[in-house]
């Protein structure tokens, strides 16, 4: 059986592409922790269509990511005539556990400006117009 469930922070942003027949595919790597700090493993991710648009809507860089996928292998002869190999996982889910810290920062600064535009005040006290309306 080929699944393996996966999870880490994306060390870069996503790399995507769509191509003309409207597909679109988002390689990304993410860095997965082991029981020592030096432990980490660097896993290959490709998504396709749907995951990828997500992945390119969703993920940046420090994203904590759960990916469920299987194990892919592809090879190739480079330029140079060498012979190259990549193992990589093909997800088929993809969860977003976490933003990143950027994206973290901006995400509670729109809180906290929605926060401050309702006070209670503002939130109890009826307006000249809702008073008007009232049917009695």
């Amino acid at each position: 059986m080929n699944n393996v469930s996966i999870s880490g922070r994306l060390v870069r942003d996503p790399d995507c592409k769509e191509f003309d027949d409207g597909k679109m595919v988002c390689d990304f790597t993410v860095a997965v922790n082991g029981y020592r700090k030096d432990d980490t493993v660097f896993v290959k991710v490709k998504a396709w269509a749907a995951r990828a648009k997500s992945c390119a809507q969703f993920c940046r860089k420090g994203s904590l990511v759960n990916i469920c996928g299987s194990m892919r292998g592809n090879s190739w002869t480079a330029k140079d005539g060498t012979k190259r190999r990549e193992i990589y996982v093909l997800a088929s889910d993809i969860e977003f556990v976490q933003l990143s810290q950027e994206e973290r920062g901006s995400e509670d600064n729109q809180i906290q400006d929605a926060r401050d535009a309702v006070t209670p005040e503002k939130a109890l006290a009826p307006t000249e117009e809702d008073l008007e309306t009232v049917p009695f």
